[in-house]
Formats: C-alpha cells, sequence, structure tokens
C-alpha cells in the first residue's frame, strides 16, 4: 500500500433512514444486497474488525450519498468497493 495514505470504503447503499429503508427493502425483495455491507455489519463484522485492527493505516466508510463529487466521479458504477487516497488522487484497492 505505498504511496496510500488512507483508504474509504464506499457502500452499495445510501445513507441515512431513507438509504437504510430503501436497502433493505432491496435486499428483501430484489435480492440486492452490498458485499461490503456484509462484512462490516454483518455476520463477518467479528472477523472484520480483527482485520481492521492489523491495518497500517486507517480506513474510512461511507456512503453513495456521502462521496464528494471526486469520488463520486472516480467510483461510478463499481461500488461497493475500497480505494485508496494518495498524494495525486485515487487508486482502486478492492473492487466487487
Amino acid at each position: 500500500m505505498a504511496g496510500i495514505t488512507k483508504l474509504i470504503g464506499i457502500y452499495d447503499a445510501d445513507g441515512g433512514i431513507f438509504g437504510e429503508i430503501k436497502y433493505f427493502a432491496g435486499k428483501i425483495f430484489s435480492n440486492k444486497h452490498c458485499s461490503l455491507c456484509d462484512i462490516t455489519h454483518g455476520k463477518a463484522k467479528k472477523e472484520w474488525e480483527v482485520c481492521e485492527r492489523r491495518l497500517p493505516i486507517t480506513i474510512d466508510f461511507i456512503h453513495l450519498n456521502e462521496r464528494n463529487e471526486t469520488i463520486r466521479k472516480y467510483t461510478e458504477g463499481v461500488t461497493p468497493c475500497v480505494i485508496g487516497k494518495t498524494a495525486t488522487g485515487y487508486v482502486t484497492v478492492v473492487t466487487k
């Protein structure tokens, strides 16, 4: 992760109460899900917490409607994903 100063995980869901309702309705009625949500909020949460503590840099998580314009353009259509912030912009670390 040379050159990466921070990791940013971007959920494939909107934040806030309406985003949560929309996500759960999609999960129940149309089998839509966010694999990053599953890892950080689901059954794998404990394993994820152990992994997160071992990371040499911090990782923040944001929802689709919380992205700034630069991140939105960079990640449009590829969420969920994890990107790394560098001195010159962003790099993709993990995608679906």
